[in-house]
């Protein structure tokens, strides 16, 4: 036999000559049947006993199976053997004594039973090839059992495991739970973690292997297939920012650098970015209001009324009708901000669509807008192609065109300017409060004078002590001394120490005053550096003021606005108190030019300094 298939035909022509297998172990049969390789083949083992004639009055004993849905039944019943007997005939001897004269033959039926080998080769030849259940049939043959039993079943494929991967750690799940904050409270308005870091070298997904499917077979011998399990590279899921490593024989995708986890949901790529990128919008529904701890964020869905995204650098891809703030990096937003606020603690804001409802506050960094309509814009510069009644506060401002806004600065430039729906722009030039330089300057020039007659003073009083004879004399000696020109004899020794302690009092007195010169001479080097600096303080508040106005189309008003040292930021104020103040006429303002058409340029000059 070269194998399982050369078995088979050796079985099936033993069964179909009339013979059967005695003393047969089924489950040897099976196995050589179906699952027997010649070339891994161990040492030979016995299937049955030995291989008998299968008569024909023991075939007839036996009956076709019954099909059901589970395999087959079979109906026992009580059964019988019909065979012909030779019985003697009796007679008598000459004697009278009864013997036998001669046989007859007799047909006798008698009870008889099946026997399992046997049932083997029957079911076989009705192509009942596998399945058999001994256990069942043993025992409805040891107890004679009358009825229809299951005597065979197929066996079911057993399906494999696609191989899959397994989560080795909780960072990366999100937490939608309401954010946990002090004291056990919670804010409905936060989710607890949208948005997972990951640390370097942390194992995010194992690649758990597929499990091999187990093909079925049926009655008749024949295999039942079954797809075989699905394989994958785990490589394939492997995204930026990650690699596949092998740790104890198991494949894993490894975070290789910090940063947020991103899973794209097209082609399921596991990646840790430098940024976060969300396309889900922000609404209550979806994120909930977002505190950001990395440095990028990138939004490609809307941001949603009363909405609040805080973090460092955000790109807006959609609408913004909440408000997005930054503590410190830059805001761009490349659609429409609606309603909202775009708020910047120290860094630039850019507005790529249309600002309107809504206010924008960089006051430590520039912003640009391409349009801006019935919007509050305080920044440090402020760049805008197109506004219409906004209130603007900043340093520096630069319009291509202004209709009907109320704008604060200490430099405008605007292209076209004029008014809307009867509504003028007001310009007001911030002019710095000269009034504490000027007291500052006072104040240094009253102690830069008390200074100087103090050092009069002094100098008079170390003139005199270098006047008295026995300051004169002691000084002279000493120097001479020192020198070595004067050596002093024990006698002269005496005088010396005598002289000394007489001139004691007056050189203390002189090394004070010194001292004291010196002081005022420091105090008056640091006064002078001030009254510099002043200056150039000075210099630099009242630079760079100006205004041009390149084209009037409509009723524009310029005015000058001096704000007092203690009156409130013109940016701290409410916006309705801001517009008020910024088209109020008061002693505050001088009027600089009022004109509907034609043009403006203006330059802050010395007249306007306090004198």
């Amino acid at each position: 036999m070269s194998g399982a298939e050369a078995f088979r035909q050796a079985i099936d022509q033993i069964f179909a000559a009339g013979f059967f297998l005695s003393g047969l172990d089924y489950p040897k049969l099976c196995y050589y049947l179906y699952d027997f390789d010649a070339a891994n083949a161990g040492p030979g083992q016995r299937i049955a006993q030995c291989i008998l004639s299968f008569a024909e009055e023991r075939r007839a004993l036996y009956h076709a199976v019954i099909q059901v849905e589970a395999g087959v039944e079979y109906l026992f019943e009580q059964v019988f053997l019909t065979r012909n007997v030779a019985t003697p005939v009796y007679g008598r001897d000459p004697a009278g004594q009864p013997t036998v004269v001669g046989q007859r033959e007799e047909s006798q039926t008698l009870p008889s039973r099946l026997e399992f080998d046997e049932m083997v080769a029957h079911l076989w030849q009705q192509g009942i090839r596998f399945g058999l259940n001994r256990a069942v049939i043993d025992d409805c043959l040891a107890q004679r059992k009358v009825g229809r039993f299951l005597i065979a079943c197929p066996q079911p494929p057993v399906p494999g495991v696609d191989a899959g991967v397994q989560e080795k750690t909780a960072a990366i799940r999100r937490d939608d739970h309401p954010r946990k904050l002090s004291g056990g409270r919670v804010d409905l308005t936060q989710f607890q973690n949208r948005y997972p870091q990951i640390k370097a070298n942390t194992a995010l997904l194992m690649k758990t292997p597929s499990v091999p499917s187990r093909p079925g077979r049926g009655l008749d011998g024949c295999v039942i297939p079954i797809a075989a399990p699905r394989d994958f590279d785990l490589a394939t899921l492997a995204g930026e920012g990650t690699e596949v490593r092998e740790m104890e024989g198991q494949e894993f995708i490894v975070a290789v650098r910090d940063g947020f986890l991103s899973i794209d949901g097209e082609t399921n790529l596991i990646a840790i970015v430098d940024k976060i990128v969300n396309r889900e919008g922000v609404s209550v529904r979806t994120t909930g209001d977002l505190a950001l701890q990395g440095d990028e964020y990138e939004e490609h869905g809307e941001v949603q009324e009363r909405r609040i995204v805080t973090g460092k650098n955000l790109t807006l891809c959609n609408d913004v009708y909440g408000t997005v703030r930054s503590t410190g990096g830059r805001i761009l937003l490349k659609q429409n901000l609606v309603g909202g606020a775009a708020l910047n603690d120290d860094g630039p804001i850019g507005v790529e669509g249309m600002v309107s409802n809504a206010q924008v506050r960089a006051e430590r960094g520039d912003i640009t807008i391409q349009r801006a309509e019935n919007a509050l814009v305080i920044g440090r510069q402020v760049r805008i192609a197109e506004a219409s009644r906004c209130v603007i506060v900043a340093d520096e401002v630069d319009i291509d065109s202004a209709m009907g806004c109320a704008i604060a600065a200490r430099s405008v430039r605007i292209a076209r300017v004029g008014a809307r729906a009867s509504q003028e722009t007001a310009i007001s030039i911030l002019l710095p409060d000269l009034s504490a330089f000027a007291a500052r300057q006072d104040w240094l020039e009253k102690r830069q004078q008390e200074g100087a007659q103090k050092t009069a003073t002094a100098q008079q009083a170390v003139a005199a002590l270098m006047g008295d004879e026995t300051v004169k004399r002691y000084v002279g000696l000493a120097a001479r001394l020192k020198k070595g020109e004067l050596q002093l004899s024990a006698e002269q020794q005496a005088g010396w120490k005598r002289l000394s302690e007489q001139a004691a009092p007056k050189l203390k007195q002189l090394n004070q005053l010194n001292a004291m010169l010196k002081a005022l001479q420091d105090e008056q080097a640091d006064f002078r550096g001030q009254v510099g600096a002043l200056a150039e303080e000075r210099n630099d508040a009242i630079s760079g003021i100006r205004c041009r106005l390149e084209e009037l189309s409509g009723e524009t008003v310029v005015r000058s606005l001096i704000r007092p040292l203690n009156a409130p930021a013109l940016a701290s104020l409410p916006l309705e108190q801001l517009r008020t103040r910024l088209r109020a006429a008061d002693d505050q303002t001088k009027e600089l030019f009022s004109d509907s058409s034609g043009c403006f340029t203006w330059q802050y000059s010395a007249r306007f300094a306090s004198p």
